[in-house]
């Protein structure tokens, strides 16, 4: 696209699931400037998400643990790189703070559109006139430099050490090589994102009523004690916890299919290539976060006329009924998981 090599940064500090949807536009990126330098900034505890992938040419890492954030020694680093173009894909005030007074040209950052998505949120007025996922977002920053849409989806790259770990980690479980599995990740930061595990339970025993597969649970170390419910049935495992993040996309990868609630394992799956069934509560397409370009069935009680009350999730139903959640049957469920097996 140009003559002269640039050198691009791109800026997403955070979490799982919106690092797991940069990844489309970094491939886009380094398509239309295939020689280029191209570098991302991202959180030390999310970097293994863009760590291996082989269209990036530097990750820098932001330290978090408390005592020793390097954000002034990272900003003096990254100007005397001498970068071309920013892609603030985040845009808050810790990307604010990497972005301006290191002399870059030219600096793109999304919009997030914060009136629009309030006035869904508050008042349930919808002025989404065309609903955009967020790789469609972000793609929209780096259009003015010539980035096109390739009409692929997610992508995510592990190296073979991962495998050979989260191999073991299978085995130690007790999970025996070849055997199908499908995963289930019941957990998600906020309450009002999760579907109850009581229904999750009862979803496994009408799965496995029908064909034995194991259970493989998945999700981070807030997720434990959760997994531990399910695991006094017979043929489920807990690995919630216990793996990496690039474990738990090789483990996601070999699965029939993920079963979750809208978090960031749904779009690990989806850069895996893994079938994906998502259970929505106080969450909407509007807001971007559907699978996106996966094959998915996302199960959602559209006529819920509180929907949505937030648009990352709340520690309790402001309403005190759930229906969001707990109107969403077993039964519901059941059909799209043995649609997206079956079919």
């Amino acid at each position: 696209m140009v003559d002269t090599p640039l050198k691009i940064l791109i800026i997403r500090l955070s979490s799982i699931g919106d690092i797991l949807l940069t990844s489309s536009l970094v491939r886009q990126v380094r398509t239309a400037y295939p020689e280029s330098r191209i570098d991302f900034v991202v959180k030390d505890t999310f970097a293994e998400l863009v760590k291996y992938n082989p269209h990036i040419n530097k990750t820098w890492e932001v330290q978090t643990t408390p005592g020793q954030e390097n954000f002034a020694g990272l900003k003096s680093a990254l100007a005397e790189i001498g970068y071309d173009i920013i892609l603030d894909l985040h845009n808050n005030l810790r990307s604010n703070y990497i972005r301006r007074g290191i002399n870059v040209p030219n600096i793109q950052h999304i919009h997030k559109d914060k009136l629009i998505q309030s006035l869904l949120v508050y008042f349930g007025i919808n002025r989404y006139e065309k609903i955009l996922q967020i790789p469609e977002r972000y793609l929209k920053v780096a259009q003015n430099i010539g980035v096109k849409d390739d009409g692929q989806g997610l992508e995510l790259f592990l190296n073979d050490l991962i495998r050979t770990s989260a191999r073991m980690k299978l085995a130690q479980s007790g999970i025996a090589p070849e055997t199908p599995y499908i995963c289930i990740a019941p957990g998600a930061a906020f309450f009002t994102k999760r579907w109850p595990k009581e229904n999750f339970k009862a979803l496994i025993k009408k799965i496995q009523s029908r064909d034995n597969f194991n259970i493989i649970i998945l999700g981070g170390k807030a997720d434990q004690t959760l997994g531990k419910y399910f695991t006094k049935d017979p043929n489920v495992f807990n690995l919630a916890g216990n793996l990496s993040l690039l474990e738990s996309a090789f483990v996601l990868a070999g699965g029939k299919l993920l079963i979750a609630n809208d978090t960031g394992l749904m779009h690990m799956a989806a850069s895996v290539k893994s079938p994906v069934l998502a259970i929505f509560g106080s969450t909407v397409k509007e807001f971007g976060f559907f699978p996106y370009r996966a094959n998915s069935i996302v199960i959602e009680k559209k006529d819920v006329k509180c929907r949505p009350c937030t648009h990352i999730g709340k520690d309790k139903c402001p309403k005190k009924h759930f229906d969001c959640m707990q109107g969403i049957r077993v039964d519901d469920v059941y059909t799209g998981v043995i649609q997206l097996l079956f079919n």
